[in-house]
């Protein structure tokens, strides 16, 4: 039978059933829990029946026969409490009754923490406030008829749920770690990105979420929160569109590289293909020590600008890859929400372990891949990687007076740029203690570190490859097509983390001093 037929039936028809039921037991209490008996046995059993004139006819057959049962049951109950009554010795109530009391009345707290909104405020109002049914419609702004259905539907799940083991997830006590971060064609909105970081509870909905679909209940057993705290923050995830809802089951809406999702690409897919690529770009012989070595102050530097224009290079050559394989940005979604809306962009989260360590700083602090100057003399070329930290730390506030320095007019930089500069060890004396390449030099260079890119831009392209597939095979299938955008933007630049990484742990690059410039340099216009 049709969904809202029955509905529409079952509404109609609740007086009578109660009457029904008041009328053979005589008792207020007890016609209300047969009545409710009654309607879940109905709703339950109405899948099989076809005709909808013959509703009443059934109706009230599954009346008589939920009336003959409730009678059988309290006959049973009976005889128990007479046989249990007859073996007592001590009316005044025992440490273990007590004791089985409250784990009762705790159960009852737990189911009702778990009921939905509209069932909840009802039986709350009814049983706790003490109002009436007509007192309850009011405040609720709802029919008498629907309060007494909520009721009669809260009262058949806290019984349910009462004889349910229910047991909380791992989420419950030990929340992971929750990232999330954005790309596009607007400005993001770093405060509420932030919020993620600050509050576990939303991140946590999301992985809750994320592999198929759950109840509100669901989440808030595996997060081990009640749904009066839950319901909130559901509610801003939906409004923002990191979360979607469809027959009241919960989905979410953005691409996470959840803990298995990270640990499939890096530790199966990656680890071998980087250490490959890192041995092949080291085997590599070129001119570019021969003719530019003079410049540095050691080999180490001379090896961490070498890999800096190649990765420069290789996400120049790499750029159009994304849109030829996966399309353009998504102009739909959470993105489109961020400062005002219209923006074509991309939001993806990440989860972490949680750690009582110190966080340490890993990975990119910060790629900054032929920023030009303001005047148009230079362009910076700056990356800023965890082992290079402790030298340079390159902020973008920093290209025009970098630039300025590499252009000789440090004179006319202001006396606080002076000082600052001088202080992180990028002047010397007024000079640059930075690479420095005029544009001859530049296009000299593709040249010679042309193959050496190549095999960067070929590790780019596999390590994208293999990221879109692996999200998008994890990710639910809604927004499939997004993850695998996701997971090719994100690794793409991840491929330079790892090669870094591992030419790092091979001690082809090294730990650089303080105020050595180790992944910096000025191309000249």
């Amino acid at each position: 039978m049709d969904s809202i037929k029955l509905e529409q039936l079952i509404t109609e028809n609740m007086k009578s059933i109660f009457g029904f039921a008041l009328t053979r037991i005589g008792n207020v209490a007890d016609a209300e829990y047969l009545a409710s008996d009654i309607l879940y046995e109905i709703i339950r059993s109405a899948k099989n029946l076809k005709e909808e004139e013959r509703f009443y006819g059934f109706m009230w057959k599954i009346a008589e026969n939920v009336y003959m049962d409730f009678l059988r049951k309290r006959s049973i109950s009976a005889n128990r409490t007479a046989e249990l009554d007859e073996n007592i010795a001590d009316e005044n109530e025992s440490a273990l009754e007590k004791i089985i009391k409250k784990e009762d009345l705790n159960l009852l707290r737990r189911e009702l923490s778990l009921l939905s909104r509209q069932y909840r405020d009802a039986t709350v109002l009814y049983y706790i406030e003490n109002l009436s049914c007509s007192e309850v419609a009011d405040k609720l702004q709802i029919s008498t008829e629907m309060v007494k259905y909520y009721l009669f539907r809260a009262r058949k799940i806290i019984r349910e749920g009462i004889n349910m083991e229910r047991l909380y997830g791992k989420k419950s006590y030990c929340p992971n770690n929750f990232e999330i971060d954005f790309w596009g064609t607007k400005a993001g909105d770093d405060n509420e990105y932030c919020d993620f970081q600050n509050r576990k509870i939303k991140g946590n909905i999301l992985l809750a979420a994320y592999y198929s679909p759950v109840t509100i209940q669901e989440i808030g057993i595996e997060l081990g929160v009640a749904l009066p705290y839950l319901e909130d923050e559901i509610k801003l995830l939906i409004d923002r569109q990191y979360l979607v809802c469809n027959n009241g089951k919960y989905l979410t809406n953005i691409p996470i590289f959840t803990l298995d999702c990270t640990k499939t690409i890096d530790k199966k897919k990656l680890k071998e293909l980087t250490e490959k690529t890192a041995k092949k770009f080291i085997s590599v012989a070129d001119e570019f020590e021969a003719q530019f070595g003079e410049r540095f102050s050691d080999d180490n530097l001379a090896c961490w600008q070498k890999i800096l224009l190649c990765i420069h290079w290789s996400l120049i050559d790499t750029e159009n890859d994304l849109a030829t394989s996966y399309g353009e940005l998504p102009n739909d979604g959470p993105y489109s929400l961020v400062n005002g809306g219209k923006g074509s962009g991309i939001i993806w989260g990440r989860s972490t372990e949680n750690s009582v360590c110190d966080k340490l700083p890993i990975g990119i602090q910060g790629i900054y891949n032929g920023v030009p100057s303001d005047d148009g003399r230079g362009s910076v070329i700056a990356m800023n990687f965890r082992q290079t930290l402790n030298a340079q730390h390159f902020e973008g506030r920093m290209t025009d007076p970098v630039v300025c320095v590499a252009v000789d007019c440090y004179e006319y930089l202001p006396k606080d740029w002076k000082d600052r500069l001088a202080k992180l060890g990028y002047t010397d004396n007024g000079k640059a203690n930075f690479a420095v390449w005029t544009a001859e030099e530049y296009d000299k260079l593709r040249e010679i570190l042309g193959e050496c890119t190549s095999i960067v831009s070929e590790l780019n392209r596999k390590t994208s490859e293999i990221a879109a597939n692996v999200t998008a095979d994890l990710a639910p299938a809604h927004i499939r097509k997004t993850a695998e955008y996701v997971g090719a933007f994100v690794y793409r630049f991840n491929s330079i983390e790892n090669l870094v990484n591992t030419l790092f742990d091979m001690g082809w690059l090294k730990v650089t001093r303080d105020k050595e410039k180790p992944a910096v340099c000025v191309v000249k216009s």
